[in-house]
């Protein structure tokens, strides 16, 4: 059991891509039984509640168009017309339409939704796809040196997720700028966002520890 359980024991990396440290991932967020259905309903909750509902179409009284009768209402073997901006003509308005106000969002549990969320670290752990950086601030903004550092420590060329813990403005400065890095915060990881890189970078400091542990529930 404890062969199965050696993905869990990560090296701290530094800048320059150096070992300075080991860390021990928490084996209920990393460790945990992979539940591939509760995922993909996270996922989709996810992505359900980033669309914007800004999809709009024009009804009969916004269309651009005019008001004056387009024929006679009699004597044209035709139906009765009083405007060309009737929906049953073309370019007229739309029937039913989105109206920019419709809403996407869709809900989850607290308890589903964290079983989706480990399933997801499980996986990245499991699949050697956890980079552990440390948790010193940043040497340089320079996105240059950044770019070295990410080749030091092996990270992917197209997706990569940084989650960083506090404030570093050189990090952050220094990342922002390179199209393979998504950056956030430990409390705005999603599902997705973990599902969606190849490679999970970890600032030291966002991972919770054993002591961290303990003095809360002391």
């Amino acid at each position: 059991m404890a062969n199965e359980k050696n993905y869990l024991t990560q090296p701290v990396l530094d800048y320059k891509g150096e070992k300075v440290g080991e860390v021990t991932l928490p084996e209920e967020l990393f460790g945990t039984e992979i539940n591939e259905v509760v995922v993909q309903r996270a996922v989709r909750v996810d992505l359900s509640n980033r669309r914007l509902g800004t999809a709009k179409t024009l009804d009969r009284s916004e269309v651009h168009g005019s008001n004056r009768k387009p024929y006679g209402q009699k004597h044209t073997g035709r139906a009765r017309a009083g405007t060309t901006n009737s929906p049953i003509w073309r370019h007229g308005g739309v029937v039913h339409g989105p109206n920019g106000e419709q809403s996407y969002k869709l809900k989850m549990n607290k308890k589903e939704h964290f079983v989706a969320f480990t399933s997801a670290l499980t996986d990245k752990a499991q699949g050697g796809n956890v980079i552990v950086l440390t948790d010193e601030a940043c040497p340089s903004a320079k996105t240059k040196d950044f770019v070295q550092t990410l080749k030091s420590i092996h990270a992917d060329e197209k997706k990569n997720l940084l989650v960083v813990y506090g404030l570093d403005e050189n990090l952050i400065r220094a990342s922002s700028n390179i199209p393979s890095i998504t950056l956030t915060t430990a409390d705005n990881v999603s599902v997705y966002d973990v599902l969606n890189a190849n490679k999970l970078i970890l600032v030291k400091g966002v991972i919770p520890t054993q002591e961290a542990e303990t003095e809360e529930q002391n």
